[in-house]
Order: structure tokens, then sequence, then C-alpha cells
């Protein structure tokens, strides 16, 4: 085999996790694949891969080399797939980033249609309350809740969430509910460790004047996921993403205040991939996929909770602007 088929067998033992599953997708025994790799590292001069008897693991060298070289391979399979108008069909390994809280409510859920859909893909999900970079990290497809951050990724936008001020129904009972913005200076909330900004909540006070009000806080994570239990289990109020929330609205367990008060927290989502001349099948198919299921509303607002104060929609669609430098959150 050549040179392509070496690297190619690199790949798919990196993808596969080890040599048996790598022979049998690309049809040749594991030792003709093992042999491959060993002519690619004495061609490159270097070791790629730590072998033992029951996995194998990139070194830095192959680390490197496996991120420039999925790349390169894709565009190889794009170009080829063109050739005569033809359309190649999405296949081999999807890997997409994307924060936890969002994931696992509005995106693992999902797996399962675009996996019969396009049987031939395998998808790896991993999950950072931060921003990653997309290449560095070898991801194909990242999620973004906010303003995608980086001028070399292409970016899709998917459609809108908002931040509500929620607390549980337990809490009201024992602190009460705030009625006006000057309010929230004797009431708690669960705080953020990775955004700063989501501790100072944009409000209109009634005199007309908008300011960011610093919560005190009773606890703190850099998980969303875990403050947002903390909300449910009472501790605090929380400056909540509406797909976190949705559900738990609706069915009475938490409830939303200050709706008339709270200046426009709309955030944009977007899927962003990294800029290539010939986009990969694969990640073609997902991207189109999740415009598909996010358009014209998101999955969570099929039915529409009921919310404390509904003229607050109304109010804050004409309050905008106040976080259009900060909607960088992923």
């Amino acid at each position: 085999m050549n040179r392509y088929g070496e690297m190619e067998a690199f790949v798919q033992v990196v993808e596969a996790g080890g040599f048996t599953e790598a022979a049998r997708k690309l049809r040749l025994s594991p030792s003709a694949v093992s042999k491959l790799i060993s002519r690619l590292e004495d061609r490159l001069g270097a070791r790629l891969l730590h072998r033992t008897t029951r996995r194998v693991s990139l070194t830095a060298e192959g680390r490197a080399y496996f991120d420039e070289l999925r790349g390169i391979l894709a565009e190889i399979d794009a170009v080829e797939a063109s050739i005569g108008g033809a359309e190649a069909e999405p296949r081999g390994l999807l890997r997409v980033n994307v924060a936890h809280g969002f994931g696992m409510s509005q995106i693992v859920p999902l797996v399962p249609d675009f996996i019969a859909r396009y049987p031939q893909v395998q998808m790896q999900i991993s999950f950072d309350d931060h921003i990653v970079d997309l290449v560095s990290a070898g991801e194909d497809v990242g999620i973004r809740l906010g303003l995608p951050g980086d001028d070399t990724l292409i970016a899709r936008k998917l459609g809108d969430y908002r931040r509500m001020i929620c607390g549980a129904v337990s809490y009201f009972e024992r602190f009460g509910v705030p009625q006006t913005p000057a309010d929230l200076e004797h009431h708690r909330a669960v705080l953020s460790t990775n955004v700063a900004l989501l501790n100072h909540w944009p409000m209109r006070f009634p005199d007309g004047r908008v300011e960011r009000v610093a919560m005190r806080g009773i606890a703190a994570s850099n998980s969303g996921d875990a403050l947002y239990r903390l909300l449910l289990d009472g501790m605090g109020l929380g400056f909540t993403a509406d797909f976190l929330c949705h559900k738990d609205i609706a069915a009475g367990r938490i409830r939303t205040v200050l709706d008339d008060y709270l200046v426009d927290s709309s955030w944009p989502i977007y899927a962003v991939y990294p800029a290539r001349k010939h986009l990969a099948a694969k990640v073609r198919a997902f991207v189109d996929f999740l415009v598909e299921r996010f358009t014209p509303q998101p999955p969570w607002m099929t039915v529409p909770p009921a919310t404390d104060q509904p003229a607050a929609r109304s109010r804050a669609a004409t309050s905008s602007g106040v976080l259009s430098k900060a909607q960088t959150k992923r």
C-alpha cells in the first residue's frame, strides 16, 4: 500500500482505539495494519503510538500528526466525492464538542435519529463548559452558546435561547418572592465560577435606569448542571437557561420572577466547524440535521410554559444590546 494507505491506517487505529477494529474496517489483518503503522513511523522517524497488549495511545508526536492528518484525509475524501458531482455518503467518526448541560439535554437525545439516518457515521461527544479550540482538540463540530468568538471557524446559527431568573417553589416559601430589582439585595443566588457575567443580572429599574445587579452567592460551581441541581433544591435563585428549566417551569417545580424588569437575555446558538475548502460529508450532514431540528423553534419550545409575568417577552424584546459584547459563553 502507498503513503495514503499508511496514513489512513494510522487514523483508523487512533479512532478505533486499537488494531483489531481498525483492521476490520480496513478489511486487512491486524498484523498488516501493524506493519503499515511501523512503516509510517520509520518513514517519519518518530514513534506515533504507545502499544500495550490491551490498548494503544498517542505519543505527543502522534497527537500532533493525527490532528493535522484527519483534516487532510477529510479534504481528500471530499475532493474525490466532488468529482463528477458525486455526493459522498456521510461516514466515519464524527467528533462533537458541546457544553455539558446543553449537550445532555438537547444534543444527546438527537443522536439516535441522526445515526438511524446515517448509519455509517459513529459519534463521539465530548463535554466542556469552557470554549475548546476545535482544531487542536481534534473536534469536527462544536456547539457554541453565544457568539462564536473565532473568525477562523465557519458558524451556522441554530437558534436562540433565553436566560431567566428562576427559583424553586421551596425557596420562595422560605425567602419570599422579589417584586422589584431592588429586592434582589435581600436574596441569595447560585453562582458560576466559569462566567462572571452570569452573576451580574441585567435589570431595568422602575425609574428606567439599567444596571447589572451583583448577586450574593450561597453556592458556586463551574458546572451549570450542578448549579441547576442546587436551584431545584431551593438553595438560591439562578440566572438559568430556558433549555434547562423549561420542563420544570411547566411542571410547577420552579417559577420565573422579575420578568418585566429583566433586560433582553436572548443569546444565540451556533454550530461551528473549522474552515476547509471541501467540507466532510459527515460534518455537513450533522450541521444540516441540527438546523432542521432547531428551526423554526428549538425542541424545548414545542410547548411554551407559563411564566410568572407573561408580559415579560414583549418588554424584554424592546431592551436589546446589553449583552452584545459578553455573549461569548459556550
